[in-house]
């Protein structure tokens, strides 16, 4: 991944926590995630003097959020998409923390489904990728990491599949034992092909790892 010049601080968008995507107006479908990685990320940033941005999911038990981190709610994959490609144009870094829900109904049914004994099946459609979309509207001077969540076993090849389809400059690949976690033990992986795996880290000390390793300054 190409290194910035930091003659200026970044302008960084950082998404986190799940997308809901409706069965009706009661239940959805979505992942399981906490948002507090994304949020330390957003943190980190700001703590370090840059423009951070953060757009979060419909969370639990929201995360602190630094005073100096611009926050914006979303809660559906559509819902983030649209402020992704509203935000990033006039940012510098994305940061694609957030567990974007793989499928969504086809259709939305009105007010609450009554519980039966009959069988109900759901169609379901594949919701795009957000981040590799953004491809049309990235210019040369912005960079984009996405996040890989996978099995321990064949995690960094599945990673690396990941990081050609998204075409994105680098990719943190993590276990599934990350969701819901104090820590994360990830692999951090550059388009260029350099990887660097720190060890398990509680999450708010990755997060200024990742910050140090994501905003080095050009030699």
């Amino acid at each position: 991944m190409p290194e910035f010049n930091q003659s200026a601080p970044l302008r960084v968008l950082i998404t986190a926590g799940p997308t809901e995507e409706p069965i009706d107006d009661v239940r959805f479908i979505g992942n399981r995630s906490s948002g507090k990685l994304g949020c330390a990320i957003a943190n980190a940033f700001a703590e370090c003097g840059h423009d951070s941005t953060l757009l979060l999911g419909t969370v639990g038990v929201s995360p602190a959020i630094d005073p100096r981190v611009r926050t914006k709610r979303f809660r559906t994959a559509q819902d983030l998409n649209e402020l992704l490609r509203f935000e990033w144009p006039s940012q510098d870094l994305l940061i694609m923390a957030a567990a974007v829900a793989d499928f969504r109904p086809t259709n939305v049914r009105e007010g609450k489904m009554r519980r039966s004994t009959d069988q109900l099946s759901i169609q379901l459609v594949a919701v795009p990728d957000l981040v590799a979309s953004l491809g049309d509207i990235t210019r040369s001077d912005q960079r984009r990491v996405a996040f890989a969540l996978e099995a321990r076993e064949g995690m960094l090849e599945a990673a690396t599949r990941k990081l050609r389809a998204k075409n994105v400059d680098a990719i943190v690949a993590n276990p599934l034992e990350t969701m819901e976690s104090s820590g994360i033990e990830a692999t951090l992986m550059w388009s260029n092909g350099k990887t660097i795996a720190p060890g398990w880290m509680p999450k708010q000390v990755f997060a200024r790892w990742l910050v140090e390793q994501l905003t080095l300054v050009a030699s």
